[in-house]
């Protein structure tokens, strides 16, 4: 196998640029390509096909002889697994087409027959591949399985940790331990607070290379290495700089400005803090300074506050004053808050031998629960990943025939994305490889992934060791970006060169890192200059007011306004725009503007966890009360979520039914007082709330009876179907994703009892421990639509691009919880954590507590708290990166604030082009970095603009509207609301998406008031399929009625399972090419039924369909066929004359020009089809109003596709 030289790869980037190819390969990317001999970093910038060159590198190797199987290829994610081993496929079935050499034909055949066995894939994939082949050697069976089950992983960890907790409880070190527990209670008193940290710990050991190995040696080594003499010579230098600071100012204001104002009472109190500073030298000692920070902090507080307070009221001294006074205060805010540091410090010293204690009681109990844990998944045979990686490791470190075995099998050790490498995944790299054989690739710029344990410093220790030393490896830069206009690019590096550097960033953005525009195809064009567009929010009322109203956000209108220009003025397609938040946390106000103006929107995949939406809220109350009522919270709930409708002024007269013989009652004694007629202020209970009452107590009866028979999926979906919830929600603004969450809990609740554990009491159990451990259950994702915006997380956007790209909330907070823990894990410096003591007071009053409780952050603590800080700013300035750098054409970023506020403010910078280092930590957002950089530079050199726009810019007419709307748009309704009750329905189903709060979300959740006299006209559409009410919440008239469970054995097939699961079966059908019976049986094993019902399903039959007419017009016509689309249409009742909601879905249409077809499946027996014709024509006909009023096209033909006898008829009705 011959690799080019040095010499021979020079001529070839020659000949590349001089070449008329189109596009070029760089003289990096041919470097990257062709290099070999050492290990080699590919520093590679967004856009700078580094996907391209991974590829090449790996085809160039085949095309010299090397084997796939002689190269380990991992990347990122299974999805990038595929994609380059697809586009190595189709590469080398190329060469093999286009080569002459048959030797190389052969080869590459072979190479193309072993792709699928390649070791390209995640390290995951390859860890479980070796452990089933190598496990035996440390006697692992092979086949073991993974937890991936998060609430599993749960309940299996939490049974370990009670047995752990237990055996402490009682051994000989009690004392010490309940120490421990103490420490971490919290309000909860119990158990959970060390819970909570051991978990958290335990996550951060699995990422290490060997868990026990870091406990033994690194877990307390900030507290063995704990130095308070250098602490306090640097407190000390921070302090001497401030006080001679202060000193200066106040000689400076004296010596000039103090004499404007005479003989102010203040200047008094400024000569006696001159005088304590003064009194410092060089050679004074710490605790002098220390007294003397003291003083001058005290003389601060003199006069409540206001000693050195300049008061002049005359005018025209006003600003000199004002100057005066805010200097002062910003200095005196730093002394204080070194002063802070100083108490701080002596606590710390002080304590530091109780809490280097308790941090070894600690270090005993994480050992013993890792070993219990290790030991509880070997004897069931079920292993984390992590778990997986560890073996792996263990065994190539111990074993070294099987090491030498993989390195010499592996001719180049190649990873994609490796500035997300974590230290397991770089110790098994190292394994791997013989010492200079790797290929590593990435971009430490597009490094977020630190919440899952990456470490961006192992790609950067490389970067630099590479750059310094070429005998350590090769470093090679990509910097040319080819994907984003030079508007994109300039932006980027306007924004970074201004704010990161070594210290906080980890990398200088420099000629290293910036980006390079490659892409000379797209021209500049000044339009697409970067846009900051800032709603000027002119009051200071609170954030959360504003998801209290239905009215559409400041910062959401701008956006709106931005997209309906470029759709209707420019026609860019929705799909072209891409939505980024860094959280989810406001994405409900995103989907509500988007859903008001009829924009079609792709989400991510709902919430971080569904479990916390809204619906589900609802029906977990639900659930809780069903298993018991005495939870006032969880009954309220339910009484006031659209199921009941109860509203406050009812459940107030209800609150007041306490009977006279007790003192206290919980709120479901009392209704039962209500009930019952003797409560004291029975009065208050009329006779339509009594009514009311009775049903909702008659129907939770219901359930709590029907739980105790029945399967907790079979008792969901009856409380589904009983209250039309399932329906309600899917009337609401993204409906079909909250349907979606409804149906997740129900399959969660499945799976649940299918496993080891059963019952109610246990699954709400275990759902409350997966909400409290911020884990979820599932994925759950919905079909989106062909043409839509996409709003998705910054995370989730990483490796895709948009033409145009809103990143939205560059105001919103960071999230800062990690630095708030009771516990910060370093790598360096170990555990840090929060020492609560018990400090003497002194207090001499009686009413005063003699001790308190104080939590003492150890100093590692507050050393960790630092690294973290800069860690995590960092972080947050790399995933900015990453949402600037997925634009094509133009970037807009998009916040609120005052503007008044805003261009007041002042920022300093470091003299080098940077912010100072003060204002890139203080920043609380996205927006005060970009704004920082905006007013602190030149404007003419910023490649970016700031538009503020207010209310009389964000009108109804100047934000516009869409033109040609979506198909099945709910324009039926926003065209025909005839009746106020109508209108206030709809504005509350708008209003609904913002109320999205842990139970008090659910107590807040409106309904939609349906007329009496709707269940008359609909009673001939009820037995339709597909067509209900949205929203219905009358009170039902009959009784519940409950049902004897079916006993016996055998299970029979019932109709409406047969058609549903057909109807399914219809539905996932690809259309692609006709149908055959394989791909028929594929499609309906998707289907989720029973076997049972499967066999009833006659497939010959459904195959024969589309041997029919319209089965050949559908698979002629793909591109204007829509499959399971849901409408919404207003109706009026004859009778009442008032409107009325109707909501369906229609099986499928095919939609032309002038014209469409309209077609629904029918799996009903008959004699005559005459019968069904009949039957279904009123249905038929509220579809065709339907696509007849949303399309605006007159003619619609309507089929029957009768699927209820031995051969398929199909109607024209």
């Amino acid at each position: 196998m011959k690799f080019l030289s040095k010499e021979e790869i020079a001529a070839l980037q020659v000949a590349e640029a001089q070449s008329n190819k189109k596009p070029k390969k760089t003289a990096e990317q041919i470097q990257a390509i062709y290099s070999s001999g050492k290990n080699i970093l590919v520093s590679a910038s967004a856009g700078s096909g580094k996907t391209f060159v991974m590829a090449e590198r790996i085809l160039d190797q085949l095309a010299r002889g090397v084997e796939i199987r002689q190269l380990f290829i991992s990347t990122f994610t299974v999805k990038a697994a595929t994609e380059l081993k697809e586009r190595l496929e189709k590469k080398i079935s190329q060469q093999i087409q286009e080569t002459q050499d048959m030797e190389l034909k052969k080869h590459l055949g072979r190479q193309l027959a072993d792709l699928p066995n390649a070791a390209i894939g995640t390290m995951d994939s390859f860890t479980q591949k070796f452990l089933a082949k190598h496990g035996y050697l440390i006697d692992l069976a092979p086949n073991f399985r993974i937890l991936e089950n998060e609430s599993e992983q749960l309940l299996l960890k939490n049974d370990v940790f009670r047995q752990v907790f237990e055996s402490h409880y009682q051994s000989k070190e009690q004392e010490q331990f309940s120490q421990l527990v103490k420490n971490f209670a919290g309000k909860s008193k119990d158990a959970r607070g060390l819970r909570k940290q051991v978990y958290m710990i335990y996550d951060f050991l699995q990422s290490t290379s060997n868990p026990q190995a870091w406990l033994q040696e690194s877990f307390l080594k900030g507290f063995e290495k704990a130095d308070f003499t250098s602490s306090k010579e640097k407190l000390a230098q921070d302090i001497q700089q401030r006080l001679w600071d202060l000193e200066s100012f106040f000689r400076y204001h004296l010596e000039n400005d103090a004499k404007e104002f005479g003989k102010a009472a203040y200047l008094e109190a400024v000569q006696q803090v001159l005088d304590e500073i003064g009194a410092l030298t060089n050679e004074s000692t710490f605790n002098q300074y220390q007294e003397v920070l003291e003083r001058v902090v005290s003389i601060s507080k003199d006069k409540g506050g206001r000693a050195l307070t300049n008061a002049s009221r005359k005018a025209e001294l006003l600003e000199l004053k004002e100057a005066y006074n805010q200097e002062r205060k910003d200095k005196f805010e730093k002394l204080i808050a070194l002063n802070d540091q100083l108490t701080l410090l002596k606590f710390q010293e002080k304590y530091h031998q109780e809490s280097w204690d308790l941090a070894k009681t600690f270090q005993v109990f994480m050992s013993d629960f890792v070993d219990a844990y290790r030991k509880r998944k070997r004897e069931e045979n079920a292993f984390e990943f992590a778990d997986i990686s560890h073996y792996t490791i263990e065994i190539l470190e111990n074993f070294p025939q099987v090491r030498q075995e993989y390195q010499g099998r592996f001719h180049e050790v190649m990873v994609d994305e490796y500035q997300d490498t974590n230290h397991i995944q770089e110790r098994m790299l190292e394994l791997l490889s013989n010492g200079h054989n790797r290929f590593m690739v990435g971009d430490i710029k597009q490094s977020i992934y630190r919440f899952r344990q990456a470490d961006p410093q192992i790609f950067n220790e490389k970067f630099h060791s590479f750059a310094q030393d070429g005998k350590e490896g090769q470093l090679i830069l990509l910097k040319e970006n080819f994907r984003s206009s030079s508007e994109v690019l300039d932006a980027t590096n306007d924004v970074f060169k201004h704010l990161m550097d070594e210290e906080v960033g980890e990398i200088s953005y420099d000629g290293m890192h910036q980006l390079v525009f490659g892409n000379t195809d797209i021209k500049a064009n000044p339009e697409n200059k970067a846009e900051v567009l800032l709603y000027d929010k002119d009051d200071d009322s609170d954030d959360d007011e504003e998801l209290v109203t239905n009215k559409l956000t400041g910062e959401m209108r701008m956006v709106l306004k931005d997209i309906l220009h470029l759709h209707n003025d420019k026609g860019v397609p929705f799909k072209d725009i891409a939505l980024l938040t860094a959280s989810r946390s406001r994405n409900d106000q995103v989907l509500l503007a988007l859903s008001e103006y009829g924009i079609p929107v792709k989400t991510d995949g709902a919430q971080s966890n569904y479990l916390q939406s809204l619906e589900v809220q609802v029906m977990l109350d639900t659930l809780r009360v069903i298993h018991n009522p005495l939870q006032d919270f969880a009954l309220v709930a339910l009484m006031k979520s659209p199921m009941f409708s109860f509203d406050e002024d009812e459940l107030a007269r209800l609150a007041l039914q306490k009977s006279e013989d007790k003192v206290q009652e919980n709120f479901y004694e009392k209704l039962v007082n209500a009930q019952e007629k003797i409560g004291l202020q029975k009065d208050l209970i009329k006779a339509e709330l009594q009514k009311k009452l009775g049903f909702f107590m008659e129907t939770v009866q219901d359930w709590r009876l029907y739980s105790k028979t029945h399967s907790l999926y079979d008792l969901i979906w009856k409380i589904y179907s009983d209250r039309f919830y399932y329906d309600y929600v899917g009337a609401l603004p993204n409906g079909q994703a909250r349907q979606a969450n409804l149906y997740a809990l129900a399959l969660r609740a499945d799976q649940f009892e299918k496993s080891n554990f059963k019952g109610l009491s246990r699954f709400i159990r275990m759902i409350d421990q997966v909400l409290e451990a911020q884990h979820d259950l599932a994925n759950v994702a919905v079909a989106p639509p062909k043409d839509a915006v996409e709003l998705m997380s910054i995370h989730k956007s990483k490796g895709l691009e948009f033409p145009y790209v809103f990143i939205l909330n560059i105001d919103q907070q960071f999230n800062k919880q990690d630095s708030m823990s009771e516990v910060i894990l370093s790598r360096k410096n170990g555990l840090g954590l929060k020492y609560v003591a018990r400090v003497a007071t002194n207090a001499k009053e009686e009413y005063v507590p003699s001790t308190i409780k104080l939590s003492i952050p150890s100093l590692t603590y507050t050393q960790n708290e630092e690294e973290l800080q800069l860690a995590s700013y960092s972080e947050l300035m790399r995933l900015l990166y990453v949402a600037m750098t997925r634009a094509e054409k133009k970037l807009y970023l998009v916040g609120k604030g005052s503007r008044e506020k805003l261009e007041a403010k002042e920022y300093s910078t470091n003299g080098k082009g940077l912010l100072a280092r003060e204002t890139r930590l203080d920043a609380t957002n996205f927006q005060d970095w970009i704004w920082a950089i905006y007013q602190a530079f030149s404007k003419e050199d910023l490649h970016f603009s700031v538009r503020f726009e207010g209310e009389e810019d964000l009108t109804k007419g100047a934000i516009g509207e869409l033109e040609n709307k979506s198909q099945l748009q709910d324009q039926s309704q926003a065209d025909n609301r005839q009746s106020d009750t109508i209108k206030e329905a709809l504005e509350m189903l708008k209003e609904v998406e913002v109320y999205n709060q842990v139970h008090r979300a659910a107590i807040n959740l409106p309904s939609v008031q349906t007329p009496s006299q709707i269940k008359k006209f609909y009673e001939p559409v009820m037995d339709m399929e597909g067509v209900v009410v949205a929203g219905q919440s009358q009170l039902k008239e009959s009784t519940a009625q409950f049902k004897l469970p079916d006993f016996s054995k055998t299970k029979k097939v019932t109709g409406a399972e047969i058609g549903s699961a057909t109807h399914e079966l219809m539905q996932r059908i690809n259309l692609d090419k006709k149908p055959t019976l394989e791909t028929l049986t594929e499609a309906l094993e998707q289907v989720q039924v029973s076997s049972d019902v499967k066999s009833k399903i006659n497939l010959g039959k459904i195959l024969s369909f589309f041997d029919t007419a319209l089965g050949q017009e559908i698979l002629a016509n793909q591109d204007k066929l829509y499959r399971e689309q849901p409408f919404s249409m207003l109706k009026r009742d004859e009778k009442s004359q008032e409107n009325f909601v109707v909501r369906g879905i229609l099986d499928g249409y095919l939609l032309y020009d002038d014209k469409i077809a309209l077609f629904d499946y029918k799996t009903d027996r008959y004699e005559h089809a005459s019968q069904l014709v009949e039957r279904y024509r009123g249905q038929l006909d509220l579809y065709a109003e339907a696509l007849s009023r949303s399309y605006q096209i007159e003619t619609v033909e309507k089929y029957l596709i009768l699927l209820g006898k031995d051969q398929v008829e199909v109607i024209k009705l």
